[in-house]
């Protein structure tokens, strides 16, 4: 599996999100972007425990958005 963050449960979402169809790139923090063109963008190194939780969340969001 690739490595896009230090954190493990942050790497296993974005992973799921990359094998959905979403493009991953980094230019100082990462930026997982939806098929339709919209992202959000996540810390390569992110600080706490529920980091991956909080991304879920962000992509949670982005999603309601688009229906």
């Amino acid at each position: 599996m690739a490595r896009y963050t230090r954190s493990p449960e942050v790497n296993a979402v974005i992973h799921a999100l990359v094998k959905d169809g979403w493009v991953f790139s980094q230019n100082g923090h990462g930026r997982i972007t939806h098929p339709s063109g919209k992202y959000i963008t996540v810390s390569i190194s992110p600080n706490g425990k529920y980091a991956h939780k909080n991304v879920e969340r962000d992509v949670k969001r982005l999603l309601q958005q688009l229906e």
